[in-house]
């Protein structure tokens, strides 16, 4: 679609008696465009492109969120990933692009130019590369096993590692692939290259993982961000190519499998000793030399283990959490008790393990070696799950919904329950209460199973208002399921 001073322009070329070749040809539009907009006067156009941009605002925030993740990906890209989630998708390429070109310019996630001349010139710590293989190994009985590695390299010191898999590189794996990196090395760069088609984009929500989104969880809490490009391309991701063909031909040529253990010891050892010794033919030296001026601009890396940590009360009210202490209620916990510290956007909520009570909530700081005092008290601000239940105190459903919520999803109990409470602007307290007695008579009292519910029992004009549109389509599967559900129980 062409803009509006070229929309004047064609009117102005067309009154002066121009045909529509000339025109196109003058405009440098396609002879279709110009033959499109002939008749079509101004109103028509600025009415056309609102109800365009009205559209394209019911996919804006989930443009954004792919741009925060990825600022550098292609408007194509974006525009073939948003087809894929909706098929129904029928915007023109034209306005979409100069739409996405608005978003950015307003959220500020502008799309750096890719300056392939520099790649040799990447700063110490600034980017890795990661991409994948395959091989096939013999046993010791002359078996074939399929062997698929990982492989990620640090694009200024030419660092290598691999992570061996009998399996096919799923979001766990890769996940955990890149925790094994992060180990090795000592920390993580700024940023990390991957093929597009190697990408895991990935999420959960609410506790719920619907196909896709882990890994996405992964990048946020660690902090790099990604670069997308086309696969095999020597002047993006030409490094950790050749680290895969390294690992196929110099590594895994006439080796014995033994084991998937082994393997990923033996290939440690060979990068000690070998693989990363070699002298790079374009850096005349090698990997671990230049490794030592690239080491310390690593950033660090905190390993987080289901977004819970226990952890040893120390110094009999505070509690060690990322290198900083945090002072808790005194008189509630014990030199031996253990707390469970769940984090919740920039707020940490601690619990003793033993009996899961909720002790207090700090704000999380950054920096080490900070002592924190006890300023935020669970009595002063009480939690969302607290303000439920004292909300549904009469309702003996609801507060059965609600425990078992706690008993169902432990880890989640922050995030079920603020989505829980944004339906009261929607559902009357009637709805809500009669969908939480669906969930307890299914015995799956989550706020996914809840909203799905209320989309089968109310419609889907409600449900759009607060249901993200990648994940619309998840609740409308699982509200068919219980339509369907209902009816046969009916029949029954």
């Amino acid at each position: 679609m062409l803009g509006i001073e070229q929309f004047k322009k064609l009117q102005e070329l067309k009154e002066l008696g121009l045909s529509k070749l000339k025109v196109s040809e003058k405009l440098n539009l396609s002879y279709k465009t110009v033959w499109n907009w002939w008749d079509k006067d101004e109103d028509f156009f600025n009415t056309f492109q609102k109800e365009h941009e009205f559209i394209l605002d019911n996919y804006r925030q989930y443009i954004i969120e792919i741009l925060k993740i990825c600022p550098q990906i292609n408007n194509m890209v974006l525009l073939n990933r948003i087809q894929e989630d909706f098929p129904d998708f029928e915007i023109p390429p034209s306005t979409f692009f100069r739409y996405v070109k608005k978003v950015r310019e307003q959220t500020g996630l502008i799309k750096p130019p890719r300056k392939f001349i520099l790649r040799e010139q990447t700063e110490p710590g600034y980017e890795a590369q990661v991409d994948f293989g395959q091989y096939v190994m013999q046993t010791a009985y002359k078996r074939n096993v399929r062997i698929y590695f990982f492989c990620m390299t640090l694009s200024y010191s030419r660092m290598k590692f691999a992570y061996f898999s009998v399996d096919p590189f799923d979001a766990k794996a890769t996940i955990d692939a890149h925790i094994a990196a992060f180990r090795y090395f000592g920390g993580r760069t700024q940023m990390i290259m991957y093929d597009q088609d190697k990408t895991m984009v990935v999420s959960e929500n609410l506790g719920e993982v619907i196909f896709v989104k882990e890994y996405e969880e992964f990048i946020k809490d660690t902090g790099f961000s990604i670069y997308l490009c086309k696969g095999y391309d020597p002047s993006t991701k030409g490094k950790v190519e050749k680290t895969v063909d390294c690992v196929k031909h110099q590594f895994l040529d006439g080796r014995i499998y033994y084991g998937l253990d082994r393997l990923n010891q033996e290939f440690i050892d060979w990068l000690n000793h070998d693989g990363n010794g070699m002298i790079n033919d374009t850096t005349k030296k090698s990997p671990r030399e230049l490794f030592k001026k690239e080491y310390p601009k690593l950033q660090k890396y905190y390993e987080k283990k289901n977004d819970e940590i226990v952890v040893h009360a120390v110094y009999h009210d505070t509690v060690e959490y990322r290198d900083n202490l945090y002072k808790l209620p005194t008189g509630q916990i014990n030199e031996s008790d253990r707390i469970r510290i769940e984090r919740h956007d920039d707020f940490l909520i601690f619990y003793l393990a033993s009996t899961n009570v909720l002790l207090c909530k700090h704000r999380l700081v950054s920096g080490i070696g900070n002592i924190i005092s006890l300023d935020i008290e669970v009595k002063d601000e009480p939690t969302i799950e607290e303000v439920l239940l004292t909300e549904y105190k009469d309702s003996e459903s609801a507060t059965k919904f609600l425990k078992r919520l706690r008993e169902q999803k432990p880890r989640y109990v922050f995030a079920q329950c603020r989505k829980i409470g944004s339906l009261k602007k929607f559902y009357s307290r009637k709805v809500l209460i009669k969908g939480m007695e669906y969930c307890i008579t299914k015995d799956t009292c989550t706020a996914f199973e809840l909203c799905s519910w209320l989309l089968m029992e109310i419609g889907e004009n409600i449900a759009k208002k607060y249901l993200p549109t990648h994940t619309f389509r998840h609740y409308k599967n699982r509200a068919e399921e219980i339509r369907k559900e209902m009816i046969e129980c009916g029949r029954c």
